[in-house]
């Protein structure tokens, strides 16, 4: 599991949205996933919320249980989404992206954008929810690498079914082994987000996996999100290891920019 969190760590640069504009694009990365690493990231399951996730790396093996349940490996500072102008409607949203590899024969990682507190706990129907989305058939593709599946996050049914994002990769453990490369962008301008995948080493190509429309601002998402990565236990997260800086760009003034088009 010791590769997650450099992700994580790279993610928190989307609280700097409100930072001038020389500013507002911040990149972290962190070569190791350990329990010095981990001290500011926070683990949650359906049953327990355990800060810091270092406790899991220590050699006296806290929690033991944590490590076999299907949980969110998180920030706990807060990232910004977007933001509201007159009426609260949004006006502003933050693009991202995101770089990891795993390996070919991983199980299913997610890396997920929640709402702006914790998932429900003792959710009956546990953190990865029902099958189906309120949006109808989620965009997925595949290839000989990998299959990705763009969705939503039903960690806090029944009352909110179906928010935030959920971007799945399950590697292809039968073909060649080694890593897999992924990249997770979001355009905020455009409203796309893209996804992909190449053998591990080799560079982003220059088509994406998968290219689907969506708007994140007001759209089951918060202003505030925590942001992380999801696994049906969240020590299978360790085959998640970062190769490139996470970015979140604040400030992005999407319907003024419509608008000058339009005109």
């Amino acid at each position: 599991m010791s590769a997650l969190a450099l992700v994580l760590v790279l993610l928190c640069s989307a609280t700097i949205m409100a930072a001038p504009a020389a500013a507002d694009v911040e990149s972290h990365s962190f070569p190791v996933f350990n329990a010095t690493t981990t001290e500011s990231l926070w683990v949650a399951t359906n049953m327990s919320v355990v800060t810091p996730a270092a406790l899991l790396f220590r050699p006296e093996q806290l929690f033991p249980e944590v490590n076999v349940s299907e949980g969110f490996l998180l920030l706990p500072k807060m990232v910004d989404v977007w933001r509201a102008g007159a009426g609260g409607l949004p006006t502003r949203e933050a693009s991202f992206n995101t770089s990891f590899t795993v390996e070919s024969a991983a199980p299913p990682v997610s890396f997920v954008l929640l709402l702006d507190r914790f998932p429900t706990l003792n959710n009956p129907l546990g953190l990865r929810g029902a099958n189906g989305s309120a949006a109808g058939a989620a965009p997925n593709a595949t290839d000989g690498l990998a299959a990705v599946e763009v969705g939503t996050v039903r960690s806090y049914a029944p009352e909110s079914p179906s928010v935030g994002l959920n971007v799945t990769v399950t590697p292809n453990g039968t073909a060649a082994p080694g890593r897999r490369a992924v990249w997770v962008e979001y355009n905020a301008v455009e409203h796309v987000v893209r996804v992909y995948v190449a053998a591990g080493g080799e560079p982003r190509p220059a088509r994406a996996l998968l290219d689907a429309r969506l708007s994140l601002a007001g759209q089951g998402t918060t202003q505030t999100a925590l942001v992380g990565f999801f696994a049906a236990r969240v020590r299978d997260i360790s085959s998640v290891f970062v190769i490139g800086t996470s970015r979140w760009t604040g400030s992005t003034p999407t319907a003024r920019r419509r608008g000058r088009r339009g005109g």
